[in-house]
């Protein structure tokens, strides 16, 4: 497939008009023109453009091998999304599955926490210090 794309990309620079670049250029400071009725003529275009270059050419190619050509190229592509997607999920989803698995235990963890805040709240003996009922341990105080 490599090999005809380089051959369709070789008959379309064989088409191509050569560039303007290549041609050499006469100064403009070369000429001291001070009046219009000295002007250069008009350039002629050499090399009109030829619309069926293509069919010239060796490397011409069928609309059904232009076809298959095209669909191995998307083939190529999806291939390449598909490995790419395959990468991405290799590394999205280990840490996706890890950050699932730490917000199920912080839920875990705040659903015992509201049980034991109800509890005691719920206690007889509760009260609203914690120093009140208890002696102090402590031997200078």
């Amino acid at each position: 497939m490599k090999q005809d794309i380089a051959r369709i990309q070789h008959a379309i620079d064989v088409a191509r008009p050569p560039s303007i670049d290549k041609r050499q250029h006469t100064s403009i400071d070369r000429h001291h023109h001070t009046s219009i009725d000295h002007r250069m003529p008009a350039s002629v275009d050499d090399n009109p453009p030829r619309p069926h270059t293509m069919k010239s050419q060796q490397n011409f190619y069928t609309m059904e091998e232009i076809d298959q050509l095209v669909e191995g190229i998307y083939r190529a592509l999806e291939t390449t999304e598909e490995r790419l997607d395959g990468r991405c999920d290799d590394i999205y989803f280990p840490m996706d599955l890890n950050i699932s698995a730490l917000t199920s235990k912080i839920e875990a963890i705040q659903g015992e926490l509201v049980e034991i805040q109800s509890y005691i709240a719920r206690r007889p003996e509760a009260s609203s210090s914690i120093d009140k009922p208890n002696k102090s341990t402590d031997i200078h105080h």
